[in-house]
């Protein structure tokens, strides 16, 4: 089986078993690592490149909730230096169809963007409005007008799936990310996780990846002993459980509709993820083969 970038797909792991691609249903979106995005089925068919990045990287891609635009991060465009080394560079928007792109992020550069799920709004972070050496999580229309900074200094902002609250990753200046939540006001600001600081400063600590489909649980990832793990916690930051316990890096995904969480792992110094499926529980893995050559973030569409 052809994995996502066209190559050879390795032999599943014997002791975790393929899902059945007739039980995935949506579409996913995924960087490459010759820096293109692509969509394929979630079965695995219909694999289509929809930018080309020439000498650039783009990555980091995001559906619209219609699924006829992504919003993705890309080493492309014109915008200014990033002088404070945050990772700001340009957010652009393509068309699935057309493969027609637009670029959107203010001239000071932006990263992790994220579409809301009414479509009308992009979450990602930016130059603060005054300029200071922080990035905070802003908004902007999916043309790049009526940008607004929130003014909570953090990234990877994601929605819940009723829109009604962002969860994000941010630290006190002292490089400890932790997940916070807000509402997409600004206001409600609340601290969930609280890491204990590993050096080196701003290279552990936790990041939230995705909300369970009733907008009740949040997926985030952690650096335990070195290795980074799978938590899931209530939006209120109780119970916390950890889903993995493999050695090596595991990024958490998506949520999907039916329950099953999706993630890759990383073996080693290899530079690109294998694709799982899990129950919310962490049972019943299942490996997803023709997903080998997809980049980590990815962004998996369903209808909730």
């Amino acid at each position: 089986m052809a994995g996502a970038d066209g190559t050879a797909a390795p032999a599943s792991d014997r002791s975790i078993p393929a899902a059945w691609p007739s039980t995935l249903h949506g579409r996913i979106t995924y960087s490459t690592r010759a820096g293109d995005i692509w969509v394929i089925n979630a079965n695995g068919t219909g694999r289509r490149r929809v930018t080309r990045s020439g000498h650039g990287l783009d990555f980091d891609p995001d559906f619209a909730p219609d699924g006829k635009r992504i919003v993705f991060r890309t080493s492309r465009g014109r915008y200014a230096r990033d002088r404070y080394s945050i990772g700001l560079e340009g957010i652009f928007v393509a068309d699935v169809r057309t493969r027609r792109e637009r670029q959107i992020q203010p001239w000071t550069g932006g990263l992790f963007p994220a579409w809301s799920p009414d479509g009308r709004t992009i979450a990602f972070s930016g130059l603060r409005s005054d300029g200071a050496p922080v990035d905070t999580i802003q908004l902007m229309s999916p043309t790049g007008a009526g940008r607004v900074d929130l003014g909570a200094p953090g990234e990877c902002a994601t929605w819940s799936p009723d829109g009604s609250l962002l969860a994000y990753c941010s630290h006190g200046g002292d490089g400890n990310w932790a997940v916070w939540v807000m509402r997409p006001d600004g206001s409600g600001r609340h601290q969930l996780t609280h890491p204990r600081l590993v050096p080196p400063a701003g290279a552990n600590g936790d990041a939230p990846a995705d909300w369970s489909p009733d907008s009740k649980r949040i997926l985030y990832s952690s650096v335990v002993k070195g290795d980074r793990e799978i938590f899931v916690m209530n939006a209120d930051g109780s119970d916390h459980r950890r889903l993995t316990r493999w050695r090596g890096g595991d990024s958490p995904g998506s949520w999907l509709p039916d329950g099953r969480i999706v993630f890759g792992h990383f073996r080693g110094s290899e530079p690109l993820p294998h694709w799982y499926l899990m129950r919310p529980d962490g049972s019943h893995v299942r490996s997803l083969p023709w997903l080998y050559g997809a980049g980590d973030p990815l962004d998996w569409l369903t209808r909730r």
